[in-house]
């Protein structure tokens, strides 16, 4: 659907590779040795990401959703796993040519897989930026922070960003209906991508591509990075804090901890150093997932610039073949960001590691 994306039409663009534009950087027989083996990689990394998101969203449905974290977490699985499902779907538009009596063309997988696959990985990306900011304002004025993100309002921004987003798939549809072509020279009828003259809806839909594929990305790219940073650092001096609290003279230490329980407050120091260590793990968490995402994008950041900067590096234009490897590589990249995730939760969260041993064991008798 939108162009920076690894499954932006890759149907249109195949098609393009296989008629009489050629890129001079990739010839055909190499195109397709290359397209074979990224084409493996792209399913297998697929499943393993579908599996791993479908085991989160059933361990956090375990563990219940009492706080915004497990809400969000939830949220950013079941969007994972959407892309993980439509990466299976854009793989389909290069297998076609397996397939030579099939009624399908190339131009349908854009509607069925391109589009939702991009708007699946933009949801993605602002629930992340969403766990980033939460986090962010969580270590700036933790005693505000459970007013301002309560479940309900995160449960609301969960909803509203899914409905913001795919509320745009209606216009794909329009721009780029399915609907049977009969091809009478070659005596056929396929289902493919029916020609639309529509003005309005071919600006509308214009508008609609620019937000999803630069306005977004540019805006969700910086945000982590900032809020990334500042959870770093503040990461930083919560260690530093716990680590000259360790370092204190003993004879001080032990003054303080009687003059406490005198007080009876021992209890009170010893529960705000596990909720400091609980919170430190948190902020660690989100930081390494956030990393992996801001890695993940960044690809299809500079495959923004490159459309910018070289014309011809498009569907149909003299680098398309070049254009649609480096498309279906970033499905690759993708399907890795949505299967790390599962294991960053299972190596940061003790809860999670203990409900996906429950879940395991369970499942093995």
């Amino acid at each position: 659907m939108y162009p920076d994306n690894g499954s932006f039409n890759a149907s249109c663009a195949t098609e393009t590779v296989q008629g009489a534009v050629s890129s001079d950087l990739i010839n055909g027989e190499l195109y397709w040795w290359v397209m074979s083996i990224i084409l493996g990689l792209d399913i297998l990394v697929a499943i393993i990401a579908t599996g791993a998101n479908i085991v989160t969203i059933l361990i956090y449905y375990k563990l219940g959703y009492n706080d915004t974290t497990s809400i969000s977490l939830t949220a950013l699985a079941i969007s994972d796993l959407g892309v993980a499902i439509t990466t299976f779907i854009c793989v389909l538009a290069f297998l076609l040519p397996l397939m030579p009596n099939s009624p399908f063309t190339y131009g349908m997988f854009y509607t069925s897989g391109s589009a939702p696959h991009t708007l699946f990985s933009r949801v993605s990306a602002l629930i992340t930026t969403y766990l980033s900011v939460e986090r962010c304002v969580c270590v700036s004025i933790p005693l505000k922070v459970k007013s301002i993100f309560t479940p309900r309002r995160t449960v609301i921004a969960m909803v509203s960003i899914f409905v913001t987003l795919f509320g745009m798939y209606p216009l794909v549809i329009l721009r780029f209906p399915v609907g049977w072509i009969t091809f009478p020279h070659l005596n056929e009828t396929v289902l493919g991508i029916l020609p639309v003259t529509d003005y309005p809806t071919i600006v509308r839909y214009n508008i609609q591509a620019n937000i999803v594929s630069v306005w977004i990305p540019f805006f969700t790219f910086p945000t982590m990075i900032v809020t990334t940073i500042l959870l770093a650092l503040a990461l930083k001096k919560s260690k530093k804090w716990r680590d000259a609290n360790k370092s204190m003279p003993l004879n001080l230490s032990t003054n303080k901890t009687a003059a406490k329980r005198d007080d009876g407050n021992d209890s009170s120091v010893s529960e705000s150093t596990k909720a400091t260590s609980k919170e430190a793990r948190a902020v660690k968490m989100v930081i390494i997932i956030t990393t992996v995402f801001i890695l993940s994008i960044i690809p299809s950041c500079m495959h923004i610039v490159a459309q910018i900067s070289f014309p011809d590096f498009r569907p149909g234009g003299r680098y398309s073949k070049l254009y649609v490897l480096t498309n279906m590589m970033f499905l690759i990249v993708d399907s890795v960001n949505c299967s790390a995730n599962v294991i960053i939760y299972y190596n940061m969260s003790s809860r999670f590691r203990l409900a996906a041993q429950g879940l395991f064991r369970r499942e093995a008798k």
